[in-house]
């Protein structure tokens, strides 16, 4: 896997993402366990969706670690729109 300045970029975004929804989730499902329970569906859902988004992103040259990131954070509301693009 090749790193490149914008795809390091990239996966900084994605992690500053990260530090802010997952503790804050984290307390929300000490209050309201069925939080904890959607978060493992959503897990479940995204990880199944990745080698659909491999599929259909492999013309696009993208580090797997962001397809990989990307994918498990926001679904297919990501890969779809950037699989459609013009090529």
């Amino acid at each position: 896997m090749k790193v490149t300045p914008q795809s390091f970029e990239s996966m900084r975004k994605v992690m500053n993402g990260f530090w802010i929804v997952v503790p804050a989730y984290m307390l929300m499902s000490l209050v309201m366990p069925i939080f904890l329970i959607l978060a493992a569906l959503l897990l479940v859902a995204h990880t199944l969706e990745l080698p659909i988004a491999f599929l259909r992103l492999r013309g696009k040259n993208l580090p797997t670690m962001e397809v990989v990131s990307k994918t498990l954070l926001y679904g297919f509301t990501w890969w779809l729109p950037k699989s459609l693009e013009a090529r």
